[in-house]
């Protein structure tokens, strides 16, 4: 069976609609799946979808997860003594009612979370690459929170690499174009904005299979 490598964005506390998204993509052990970060605030239930991942990395499925500007507000949050955006769910899903309680194991979780995964294909990231900087890579804020990068772009210093991201939610017709200028552009913005429920063109948890650059789109049933 041929390995397949997927990535998945801003989940967002949609468990179920999450766990639905890899039963249609036929998810494997045989499968790479790089998350894209945000897996909290917003949607119903942030701690179930956290320990979908924690058992999915436990039971030997290949998974890399990687920080988002959510998991940022997390600690934000611990050292300010003050909640975050969407922060209500999430301390109702943990039960607790502010997030320095958090039991250790979550807490360690959150704080192994790396901000990039790059190979000589792809580099994955939450929002995107600050170009502005000398080396792109190394500008950590910007890979969780920056918008409005592409124009700076440095396509030689990208060279044959392309980007995959989330963060700024894309309806679903603008992804698909996306894709179909992917070669051209090496960019993909793979938010649908799944906790847009009920709005036109977004709602989905969409996933990009690589070998073949295929998307697929979940429909929100959180």
């Amino acid at each position: 069976m041929k390995t397949k490598k997927y990535a998945i964005s801003d989940i967002h506390g949609c468990a179920i609609t999450f766990q639905e998204l890899l039963n249609k993509i036929g998810y494997s052990k045989e499968d790479e799946l790089i998350l894209l970060g945000d897996y909290i605030n917003k949607g119903p239930n942030s701690k179930k979808v956290i320990d979908t991942i924690i058992d999915l990395q436990n039971n030997g499925y290949k998974v890399t997860a990687l920080k988002g500007n959510h998991e940022e507000m997390i600690f934000d949050s611990i050292e300010l003594e003050e909640w975050t955006a969407g922060a209500e769910e999430t301390l109702k899903s943990f039960n607790i009612s502010h997030f320095n309680q958090l039991s250790e194991k979550y807490i360690k979780w959150f704080s192994k979370l790396k901000t990039l995964s790059v190979d000589h294909e792809y580099v994955f990231v939450h929002a995107g690459l600050n170009f502005e900087n000398d080396n792109p890579l190394d500008d950590l804020h910007a890979h969780c929170w920056i918008r409005d990068w592409y124009k700076s772009i440095d396509y030689d210093w990208l060279g044959n690499r392309k980007i995959i991201h989330g963060h700024v939610p894309q309806k679903k017709h603008e992804i698909e174009k996306m894709l179909q200028d992917f070669s051209e552009t090496s960019l993909l913005d793979i938010d649908n904005g799944c906790h847009l429920k009920g709005e036109v063109g977004f709602g989905n948890l969409c996933c990009v299979e690589l070998s073949n650059l295929k998307l697929t789109f979940q429909q929100n049933i959180d």
